[in-house]
C-alpha cells in the first residue's frame, strides 16, 4: 500500500500517517514524504511567499529515494510539483491540472516499481493513474467554509466530486455529518472514518510527568484550563481568552494554557494575564499535557469548515478523563458525550460553564466513550473496506 498524506510532517500528528502505521498490520505500507510549501510557514506576507516558493522549488527538485522512518514506517520521496509554483503565471485551474499530471506520472512510476496494490491519497495535487490491479481510495481530512466560497470554487468542487466518483474505489471522510452531506449533495458514496488517537500512549502517563509539567509552566496549585491543538485563525483562541478573563474574576487561581502552534494568535494576545503559551510541542511529548490540565476547551467558531470536522482533541481530553466546554459543533452535538458541554459562543455563558465544571465528577462508565477511536481500530475498519471484506 502507498499512502499519500494531505501533508507530510513530523512536528504534528497527521491523520494519514497515523493510519499508515496502523495499516501495517494488513499491508506492506509506504508513505510518501515531501516538503509542503505551506506547512509551518509564519511571518509577514513577503517572507511567507519567499519561503513558500523556496519550499515548493525544493519539493519539485527532490530526488527519488526510499528510506525507513524513525518509527519503522517505510517512506518514499518523489519530486512533487505544487500548484503554487505556477499559480501566478497560469492561474489556479491550470496550475492544478499541471501539478496533477506531473505528480500522477511520478506516482505511477512508484506504484509500478514497488508493486503497489492499494493507494490511499488525501490531496488533490496527485492524478490517479489507472493501472490494472490497483485500487484507489481518497480521504477527506476536513471540509472548508463553503459559505465563503465563490461560484468558481464551487464549480471546481463539483468537478472534483465527479472525478472522485469515477477514479476511486472508495472515499473516506472525517465525520458522519460530512459523509451525509457528500452523499446528499453530490451523490458521492463514502464512509465516515473519524480521526483517532493512541489510547495506550495517552493512558500511560505517570503522576511525576504531570507534576513536572505543571512545575515547568509555573502552574502548581492552579486550576488549568487547556486549549490544545494546531491553532489556526479558525480556532477561536481570542474568544477562549475573553471567556477566561471572566473566569478569573470568580476563580483567581485559574490559568489558561494555549498548547501547540499558535503564532497567529500569540502576536495578537501576548501578555494577557493568566495566559500561558507553550508553543509547539513534539508529538512524542504531548500526552502529559492532556493530563496536566483540569478542563479542556474547544472554541472554534461554527461554520461549514468546523461543523463537518472531527476535532480529535475532544477525544484526547476525554481519554484523560477531562470535562470539555465546546462551541455547539455538529459532530459533538450528535455524539452527545456526557463530559462535553456545548455552550453558545458567549463569553459570559462560557465563563459560567467553566466555573460550574470545576466541581463536576467523572463517572467510571465514561472511560469507554473513546475506545472505538483508537488508531488501531480505525485502521482495521479502513483495511476491511479496502480489502473488500466489509
Amino acid at each position: 500500500m502507498l499512502v499519500v498524506p494531505h501533508v507530510y510532517a513530523e512536528d504534528i500528528r497527521v491523520r494519514e500517517i497515523e493510519l499508515a502505521r496502523g495499516l501495517g498490520r494488513y499491508f506492506d505500507v509506504y508513505c510518501l514524504r515531501w516538503t509542503d510549501s505551506n506547512h509551518g510557514i509564519s511571518g509577514g506576507p513577503l517572507g511567507r511567499r519567499w519561503r513558500q516558493a523556496c519550499r515548493a522549488a525544493a519539493a519539485a527538485l527532490a530526488r527519488t529515494k526510499d528510506c525507513i522512518g524513525k518509527d519503522g514506517l517505510g517512506l518514499i520521496q518523489l519530486p512533487v510539483v505544487q500548484p503554487i509554483i505556477l499559480r501566478r503565471l497560469v492561474g489556479d485551474a491550470l496550475s492544478l491540472r499541471v501539478s496533477r499530471r506531473c505528480n500522477g506520472k511520478r506516482l505511477e512510476a512508484a506504484i509500478r516499481r514497488l508493486g503497489i496494490s492499494h493507494v490511499l491519497v488525501a490531496t488533490t495535487i496527485f492524478g490517479l493513474p489507472r493501472l490494472a490491479g490497483v485500487r484507489y481510495f481518497y480521504d477527506f481530512v476536513d471540509w472548508f467554509p463553503e459559505e465563503k466560497a465563490s461560484e468558481r470554487e464551487m464549480r471546481a468542487l463539483r468537478s472534483q466530486m465527479r472525478r472522485l466518483s469515477a477514479e476511486t474505489d472508495g472515499v473516506f471522510v472525517v465525520s458522519e455529518p460530512l459523509a451525509e452531506k457528500l452523499r446528499r449533495e453530490y451523490g458521492l458514496a463514502c464512509t465516515a472514518l473519524p480521526n483517532g488517537t493512541d489510547l495506550t500512549e495517552l493512558r500511560h502517563v505517570t503522576d511525576s510527568e504531570i507534576e513536572s509539567l505543571r512545575a515547568r509552566w509555573g502552574s502548581q496549585g492552579k486550576y488549568v484550563i487547556g486549549y490544545i491543538g494546531n491553532h489556526g485563525d479558525y480556532s477561536g483562541v481570542d474568544f477562549a481568552e475573553r471567556s477566561f478573563q471572566l473566569v478569573r474574576q470568580q476563580m483567581p487561581d485559574a490559568v489558561l494554557w494555549i498548547v501547540g502552534p499558535a503564532e497567529y494568535w500569540r502576536s495578537r494576545l501576548q501578555g494577557r494575564p493568566g495566559v500561558i503559551w507553550t508553543g509547539q510541542i513534539p508529538p512524542s511529548e504531548i500526552a502529559p499535557y492532556f493530563h496536566a490540565i483540569d478542563l479542556g476547551v474547544l472554541a472554534q467558531g461554527k461554520c461549514a469548515g468546523t461543523d463537518f470536522a472531527f476535532q480529535i482533541k475532544v477525544v484526547e481530553y476525554t481519554a484523560c478523563r477531562k470535562f470539555v466546554i465546546s462551541t455547539p459543533l455538529e459532530t459533538w452535538r450528535r455524539l452527545a458525550w456526557p463530559n462535553v458541554r456545548l455552550v453558545e459562543p458567549n463569553p459570559a455563558e462560557w465563563a459560567e460553564a467553566i466555573v460550574s465544571a470545576r466541581d463536576a465528577a467523572w463517572l467510571p462508565e465514561w472511560d469507554t466513550l473513546v475506545d472505538e477511536f483508537d488508531w488501531s481500530r480505525l485502521a482495521e475498519l479502513a483495511a476491511t473496506i479496502m480489502l473488500g471484506r466489509g
